[in-house]
C-alpha cells in the first residue's frame, strides 16, 4: 500500500483547520487551568515548561517541543523557570466527517520534540515567522501553515506507532484501508457490512472482528458516525433536513432524524438551531 493512502483517507478534503491564538512569552504566573473546548497545539520554542491536566504527573518539556491535544481537554502549560518560555498556541478543529477518525486515532496528548520534525524545519520557521509578524495576511498564512504542520504530525504519529486505533491506524492496514476508503467516498450510497467486507476482501465475520480490533469501533458505528458528521457539516450550511438525509445515504427522512438524534442527542432541526 502506498504511503499517501493515509492522506487520501484523512486529509484530502481539507478537513484540518488551525487558528493561531497566542504568540509570546509565558511566565511562571501563567499557571491557571483552562478548560479548552476544542483541540489545541502548543509550540514551546525555547525555555522549560510543564504541562498539567489535573490528572497524573506533569509532563516536563526540557527541549523545544510541541504539545498537541487533539480534542478539548482541561490543561495548562506553565513555566518551570523565572524567565518563562516562548510559546505559539493554536486552536485546532476538523471537518465533522473526520472527527470520529481523529478522536479514535490520537492519544489524549501527543508531545513531540521539534527536532523530530527536522525534515520540515523550514516550514516551522516560516510558520513561526508569520505567527509573530504584523504584516497584512500574516495571521491567515500562519493558520494555513499550521494546518500543514498538523498533517506532518499525523503522519509521524502513525509511523511511530502512536496511533493504536482509529482511521489513521486503519490506513496502514491494506484491507481495512480499502473499507475506510469506501466509507469516506461512498457514504451516500447503500453501503452495508457485506459490501464493506467485499471491499476488504474478507469474510463478513472476519472483517467485523478485524475492523473493530484496528479501528476501535464497529464498521456499522463508524459508517453511522461518519454520515452524521457529514450531515452536521451540511446542516451548518443551512441545507434543508430532507436534502441532507438523501446526501448522506438515508432514503427516509424519518430514519435519518432517528439516527441523528441517537448519535447527537437532538433532532437535526433543533441541533442546527
Amino acid at each position: 500500500m502506498r504511503p499517501l493512502v493515509m492522506y487520501d483517507l484523512i486529509f484530502d478534503s481539507g478537513q484540518l483547520a488551525a487558528r493561531v491564538v497566542f504568540v509570546g512569552t509565558r511566565c511562571s504566573r501563567d499557571n491557571l487551568l483552562r478548560n479548552y473546548r476544542t483541540g489545541s497545539i502548543h509550540f514551546v520554542r525555547s525555555g522549560r515548561a510543564e504541562v498539567l491536566t489535573g490528572q497524573g504527573a506533569p509532563i516536563r518539556i526540557e527541549e523545544p517541543s510541541l504539545v498537541f491535544f487533539p480534542l478539548g481537554c482541561p490543561h495548562w502549560v506553565r513555566a518551570m523557570d523565572d524567565e518563562g518560555f516562548d510559546l505559539v498556541c493554536a486552536f485546532t478543529s476538523y471537518g465533522e466527517g473526520f472527527s470520529q477518525a481523529i478522536s479514535l486515532s490520537f492519544p489524549e496528548v501527543l508531545v513531540m520534540p521539534l527536532a523530530r520534525l527536522d525534515g520540515i524545519r523550514q516550514l516551522l520557521d516560516a510558520f513561526f515567522a508569520e505567527a509573530a509578524s504584523q504584516a497584512p495576511g500574516s495571521r491567515q498564512l500562519a493558520d494555513r501553515l499550521c494546518e500543514v504542520v498538523l498533517g506532518y504530525i499525523a503522519r509521524h504519529a502513525l509511523e511511530s506507532g502512536r496511533c493504536a486505533a482509529g482511521a489513521l491506524a486503519g490506513a496502514s492496514d491494506p484491507q481495512i484501508a480499502a473499507a475506510l476508503r469506501a466509507i469516506h467516498t461512498r457514504y451516500p450510497t447503500a453501503l452495508d457490512i457485506d459490501a464493506l467486507a467485499a471491499e476488504a476482501g474478507m469474510s463478513r465475520s472476519r472483517f467485523v472482528e478485524r475492523f473493530r480490533a484496528v479501528v476501535g469501533t464497529s464498521p456499522h458505528d463508524y459508517l453511522t458516525h461518519y454520515r452524521i458528521g457529514v450531515a452536521q457539516q451540511l446542516l451548518r450550511r443551512r441545507v434543508p433536513v430532507k436534502t441532507v438525509a438523501g446526501r448522506v445515504g438515508y432514503t427516509s427522512v424519518a430514519a435519518f432524524v432517528r439516527r441523528f438524534k441517537g448519535v447527537v442527542g437532538l433532532p437535526p432541526a433543533a441541533w442546527a438551531g
